[in-house]
């Protein structure tokens, strides 16, 4: 029998600070030891991003980034998932972007990260890229096959809520508009049609060659939502995202007390 345990990571596994608690790097530890449980993380965070706050705590996890764009098999530096923008639709979504004075960061499958020029984010975010920002338009974006997904990180709901209707009833997009611990108050990550979490957990399954007889998700955010609800036990962090605590199954503490540790009673 094989668990499949896939989890977030910010608000999740480590708080703010990107440390871990001491009890939930013992339940990793445990859990990675184990030949019955197969362990990943599912994130809206980048490649670099993420490995540089996995190396920060000491491990490394198969990843689906940037909310099921991509697939990263960390320990042997391997691409597994892969889901790029149709070209049209990326012209799409700039023209509504460009109707509401809106501008993202753009990131590529080279783990190149692209501000236009007046982004919409937040010091913090395009700090937060380091060597992999650079500056570029929305008319020379808008035509690349590359581009994994966009978003605007760390901003006010009232600067991007004039545009939720019109980018939802675009075809080609995946929207997910939530309350960002991370980056507060608020972040709008968008991704090509049909990209979740769910389908970078699906295709990582199917690239490690694992049929899991259950499946225990942890999670806080809006981003979260597919990968609980196809859980077999969800498991939500206290004070998170209400749309993830409605769909859990158990209420967890939030990490920088440990909660993640209660996985280990569920396995």
């Amino acid at each position: 029998m094989t668990t499949l345990v896939v989890t977030d990571l910010d608000g999740t596994v480590w708080d703010n600070t990107l440390s871990c608690h001491r009890s939930t790097l013992a339940a990793i530890k445990t859990l990675r030891a184990r030949d019955d449980v197969e362990l990943m993380v599912a994130t809206g965070r980048r490649r670099n991003s993420a490995r540089s706050a996995f190396a920060a705590n000491g491990f490394m996890l198969p990843s689906v980034l940037l909310n099921g764009a991509i697939g990263y098999d960390f320990a042997t530096e391997s691409i597994f998932h892969q889901v790029t923008f149709d070209t049209d639709d990326l012209r799409q979504v700039f023209d509504v972007l460009a109707s509401f004075e809106l501008g993202p960061v753009a990131y590529l499958s080279d783990t190149r990260a692209l501000a236009v020029h007046g982004v919409t984010t937040s010091v913090k975010h395009l700090d937060g890229l380091g060597e992999d920002l650079e500056w570029s338009s929305a008319p020379d974006i808008a035509p690349r096959n590359d581009v994994l997904g966009m978003s605007m990180l760390g901003i006010d709901i009232s600067l991007v809520e004039p545009a939720l209707a019109d980018l939802i009833a675009l075809a080609g997009v995946e929207v997910a508009a939530y309350a960002d611990h991370l980056y507060p108050p608020y972040s709008l990550m968008l991704a090509p049609a049909n990209v979740t979490k769910e389908v970078g957990i699906r295709a990582y399954c199917d690239y490690a060659g694992i049929v899991p007889d259950r499946i225990i998700a942890l999670g806080d955010g809006g981003n979260d939502l597919e990968m609980l609800a196809m859980a077999d036990v969800a498991l939500a962090v206290k004070g998170g995202d209400q749309r993830a605590i409605d769909l859990a199954d158990h209420i967890i503490e939030r990490p920088e007390h440990g909660g993640w540790a209660t996985v280990l009673d569920f396995i």
